[in-house]
C-alpha cells in the first residue's frame, strides 16, 4: 500500500487479497460437496433412528398408563391386586409407578432412588416429557388421573419409564457418524487432491509448452487429439496466436532489413556529398548544388519516414475510420482531375466510367486510388490510357476497378506486388511520383483496403497492362461505422 499527497488529497491503493488456486478451490469444492451429501445423509439417518425410538417408547408409556388406568377402574379387579402386579421385579426394572390423592399425598411408589421428583411430571392429559439428572438414568414421563373402585374415589398414576438404554444408543450412534463423517472427510479431501491434480495435468502441460516459447521458436505448436474437449479451444487459440505471431515477426524481420536498405542509400548518399564537398575549398556555388542534393535526398527520407508511419498506423486494428456514404464516380473524378497535367505531359489519357455509391473513409479512398494511378502512369508508355470504371458489384458492394494499357507484370512478382518494398528485379524506379521508388504504394493500398474489411486484387499480362480492383463493403457489411 501506498499513498501520494497533492493539493491536500491522498490516493491510497491497497493491496488485493491473495487469490486462491485452482487446486485448492476444486478440492474446497469437492469437501463441501461430500460433506453435504454424506452429513446429510448421516444427520437424516440419525433423525429417523431417534424419531423411531422415541415413537416407540411413547407407545410404551402410554399403553402402560392405559393399562394400569384400567386395572384400577376395573370393578373386578382389587386395588391391592394391582399393587402387587407394580411391585413385581420384572416391572420395578424399567417403570417407576406413584400413586397420589387428589390432595398431592403419596399413597404409594415402586421405590426408585433415581425416580424423578414430583413436581418433575407433566399435568395430566399432556405429552410424555423427558428428563434427567447429570450422570443418572433418562425417563420418559406421564401422568393420568384414575377412579378406584368401589369407593369411586379419585388418583393421580405418575409414570415413568427408562430409556436410558436408548439415549445409550443414540449417544453412540452419534459417536460412530461423527467418525464416519470424519474419515469421509479426510478420505475426500485425499481423493480430491489426487483427482484435482490429475484433472489440471493438461493445463500444466499447457503451460509448460507455453514457457518453451520463445521468439525464435514460434514454429512450436499445441495441436493434437490428446487435450481434453474443454481445453481444445484453448489450444487452437494459442496456435492461431503463434501463427500470428510468427507471421508478424517474419514481416517485422522483412520489413527491417528493407527499411535499413531502404535507408541506407538515401543516408550514404548524403553521406559521400558531404565528404566529398569538405574535402577541398569549394565555390559557393557549388556548395550550392550539394545542398541542393541533399535536400532532396531529405525529402525522399521524409517521404518514406511519413509512408511507412501511415501503413504503421492502419496495421492496428483500432485505428478510427470517418466512413460516409460517397458519389464514387465523383470521388474518382476528383482524383483523375488531380493528375490530368502529370498524363497530358506523358501523353497518357485517364477516363471515369460508371455510377455507384461507396460507402469509405474520403481521404484513405483518395489516397488509395491516388497510389493505383500514380503506379499506373509510371509503368504506362505515351499513347496509352488509364481507366477509373466504377460499378456496384455484390449486394450491397461497390467495386472500383483501375486498368492501363501498360507494361504488366510478369506471372513471378504478381502475387508479391503487395508487399511491402517489394520491385520487380527489372523494374526501373521513378522518382516522380507521390511515394517515388520506395515500393509502398500498393502495399498502402492493401492497408486501407483492410481497414475497411475490403478485398484488392490484381490481374495483369507482361505488355498488355495490369487491372487493380478495389472490393469496399457497403453499410451493412461493414465492421465498424
Amino acid at each position: 500500500m501506498y499513498s501520494k499527497s497533492k493539493s491536500n488529497e491522498s490516493i491510497v491503493v491497497k493491496n488485493p487479497s491473495r487469490a486462491w488456486s485452482m487446486t485448492a478451490r476444486l478440492i474446497g469444492l469437492q469437501i463441501l460437496a461430500v460433506a453435504l451429501l454424506i452429513g446429510g445423509a448421516l444427520f437424516f439417518l440419525l433423525r429417523t433412528i431417534t424419531s423411531h425410538l422415541d415413537a416407540d417408547d411413547r407407545d410404551i408409556v402410554n399403553q402402560q398408563a392405559t393399562l394400569l388406568q384400567k386395572w384400577f377402574e376395573d370393578p373386578n379387579t382389587k386395588p391391592s391386586a394391582v399393587m402387587d402386579q407394580i411391585r413385581a421385579p420384572t416391572a420395578d426394572q424399567f417403570f417407576f409407578v406413584r400413586i397420589l390423592d387428589q390432595s398431592g399425598k403419596i399413597l404409594f411408589e415402586n421405590g426408585n432412588p433415581a425416580a424423578p421428583p414430583v413436581s418433575a411430571f407433566p399435568e395430566s392429559g399432556h405429552p410424555a416429557t423427558y428428563w434427567h439428572v447429570d450422570a443418572g438414568p433418562h425417563f420418559l414421563m406421564t401422568k393420568i388421573e384414575a377412579r378406584v373402585n368401589p369407593d369411586n374415589r379419585r388418583i393421580q398414576l405418575q409414570l415413568a419409564f427408562d430409556v436410558t438404554d436408548d439415549f445409550t444408543l443414540i449417544r453412540q450412534i452419534r459417536q460412530s457418524i461423527t467418525v464416519v463423517f470424519s474419515m469421509a472427510l479426510l478420505v475426500s479431501a485425499v481423493l480430491a487432491y489426487f483427482i484435482t491434480r490429475a484433472a489440471l495435468r493438461p493445463i500444466q502441460s499447457l503451460t509448460e509448452a507455453a514457457a518453451r516459447v520463445q521468439a525464435s521458436k514460434l514454429v512450436s505448436r499445441f495441436e493434437g487429439t490428446h487435450w481434453p474437449v474443454e481445453l481444445a479451444p484453448l489450444v487452437r487459440e494459442f496456435d492461431a496466436m503463434l501463427a500470428r505471431l510468427a507471421g508478424s515477426f517474419r514481416r517485422l524481420g522483412r520489413f527491417s532489413t528493407d527499411l535499413s536498405h531502404e535507408l541506407r542509400t538515401p543516408i550514404n548518399n548524403l553521406r559521400g556529398e558531404a565528404e566529398v564537398a569538405l574535402n577541398r575549398p569549394r565555390t559557393p556555388e557549388e556548395y550550392r548544388v550539394v545542398l541542393e542534393s541533399s535536400l532532396e535526398e531529405y525529402g525522399r527520407i521524409t517521404r518514406l519516414i511519413d509512408t511507412l508511419l501511415f501503413i504503421a498506423k492502419a496495421d492496428q486494428p483500432e485505428t478510427g475510420l470517418k466512413r460516409q456514404l460517397l458519389d464514387a464516380t465523383k470521388e474518382c473524378a476528383a482524383v483523375a482531375d488531380f493528375f490530368e497535367a502529370a498524363a497530358a505531359d506523358r501523353g497518357v489519357v485517364i477516363a471515369v466510367r460508371g455510377q455507384a455509391g461507396i460507402y469509405c473513409d474520403s481521404m484513405l479512398f483518395r489516397r488509395a486510388l491516388s497510389n493505383l494511378v500514380d503506379n499506373a502512369l509510371c509503368h504506362t508508355p505515351r499513347g496509352g490510357h488509364i481507366d477509373l470504371t466504377v460499378r456496384s458489384g455484390q449486394p450491397g458492394m461497390t467495386e472500383i476497378e483501375v486498368s492501363d494499357s501498360g507494361t504488366g507484370i510478369s506471372p513471378d512478382d504478381l502475387p508479391h506486388i503487395f508487399e511491402r518494398f517489394y520491385q520487380a528485379a527489372n523494374e526501373e524506379r521513378d522518382t516522380s511520383g507521390p511515394n517515388p521508388g520506395f515500393g509502398l504504394g500498393l502495399a498502402i493500398v492493401k492497408s486501407i483496403m483492410d481497414l475497411h474489411a475490403g478485398e484488392v486484387s490484381a490481374t495483369s499480362a507482361p505488355g498488355r497492362g495490369t487491372t487493380i480492383r478495389l472490393l469496399f463493403p457497403g453499410r451493412q457489411a461493414s465492421p465498424t461505422s
